[in-house]
């Protein structure tokens, strides 16, 4: 019905009433006005046009007029349309104030039913006096939900988490807020928020972590990509660390992907992120029968080295300036894939050699972000969740 309101018509204009040309004299009665009104809205398409003072004078006056639109081609109501229309009287004539008229259209969303519903909430005291921003549903709505919290002790437990799915999945999350769903949790049992806390942590995280899985597949993905996922995932590094510190200038010429606080001891590390490719780390040396690092990853281990030379010698001013002690400060490296057995056997013998640096694979951090995952995968036995404790 869209390509329908271009003809309906507008109301009250100009001519109809006479804005500020006086073309209704004053000894004109708010009768004969009215009628003057009605007589613009001659579309076909408006079935009748009912009106009610909402003011009468002595100067000013205010009319709604309320428009029955219908459907030109099966003659039923489609939807009715309400105009408030300010009027002058002055000791020479009427003059329409259409800068002051308001029109509520009742398609949707059906505004003229939210103002209604509104009003009637208001006027029979069912807000106790409460203050704040009202959401209103239509009464056949209410009574279908009435129905519903009436019905609903006699609901097994996973019928009733069946209904929450339903409706979670029907709610706008650009239009909701956190206020609202602290609202609607405040009342809730203890354990049950719990549930809910645990499931709604859980579903972040497998989301998070299948995006992280769709970065390291894609072997087109810079290093960018990467550092602000993890930026804003921080605990797929693994409860070992309690807290990311996202500054990256610590010297002068050196700059960080992150800093890493270590949980058992407050103490940090450092943490560099390159890409996932799926290069070998490491080839071997026939002649020695050993693995040697490749030519890209000798290059990090170097950078990583640098970075670690940089901020010892900047202990002192770090200390001064942030209250951050980087004593004996490590590094970790997240960096490739894991390749074979045997260069999974080689990784490991570097990493025991090297000094206060850790090398990782990114599939080695997806197993660590499953293992936070599987976490959240308690059993539903009562006397277990009370005993059990998530890391986050």
């Amino acid at each position: 019905m869209a390509e329908q309101d271009n003809n309906l018509p507008q109301g009250p204009t100009s001519e109809s009433v006479g804005e500020r040309k006086g073309t209704l004299p004053s000894d004109y009665s708010f009768e004969d006005v009215k009628i003057r009104i009605r007589q613009t809205f001659s579309n076909p398409n408006v079935r009748n046009v009912t009106q009610t003072e909402l003011k009468s004078g002595p100067r000013a006056f205010k009319l709604a007029t309320l428009l029955e639109i219908i459907n030109p081609e099966t003659k039923k109501l489609h939807h009715y349309s309400l105009r408030i229309d300010h009027i002058d009287k002055t000791k020479d004539a009427w003059f329409a104030r259409p800068q002051k008229s308001v029109r509520l259209e009742g398609k949707v969303p059906d505004e003229i039913e939210k103002l209604y519903l509104f009003l009637h909430a208001i006027y029979n005291n069912t807000l106790d006096g409460q203050s704040g921003d009202l959401h209103l549903i239509s009464s056949s709505d209410y009574a279908k939900l009435a129905d519903v919290l009436d019905a609903i002790e006699n609901i097994a437990d996973p019928d009733k988490l069946q209904i929450i799915k339903t409706l979670l999945s029907q709610v706008d999350g650009k239009s909701s807020c956190l206020s609202d769903f602290v609202g609607a949790f405040a009342k809730s049992n203890g354990k049950t928020l719990k549930h809910i806390a645990a499931a709604s942590r859980m579903v972040e995280y497998t989301h998070a972590l299948e995006e992280l899985k769709g970065l390291v597949e894609d072997t087109s993905n810079t290093e960018p990509k990467f550092q602000k996922h993890l930026n804003a995932n921080p605990w797929m590094f693994g409860s070992e660390y309690s807290e990311l510190l996202s500054r990256q200038s610590w010297t002068r010429d050196a700059n960080l992907d992150y800093m890493l606080r270590k949980t058992s001891d407050g103490y940090v590390e450092i943490a560099e992120i390159k890409r996932a490719f799926p290069d070998d780390l490491f080839i071997y040396d026939t002649s020695h029968k050993c693995y040697y690092p490749s030519s890209k990853l000798s290059p990090v281990i170097g950078q990583v080295i640098k970075y670690i030379e940089d901020v010892e010698r900047n202990r002192d001013s770090i200390i001064a300036i942030d209250g951050i002690d980087t004593l004996k400060i490590r590094a970790k490296v997240i960096v490739g894939r894991d390749g074979t057995t045997e260069h999974q056997t080689a990784l490991r013998n570097l990493n025991s050699h090297l000094y206060r640096i850790e090398i990782i694979t990114y599939d080695q951090l997806i197993k660590i972000a499953e293992r936070v995952l599987s976490m959240f995968d308690v059993s539903t036995d009562d006397q277990e969740a009370e005993d059990g404790e998530h890391p986050f």
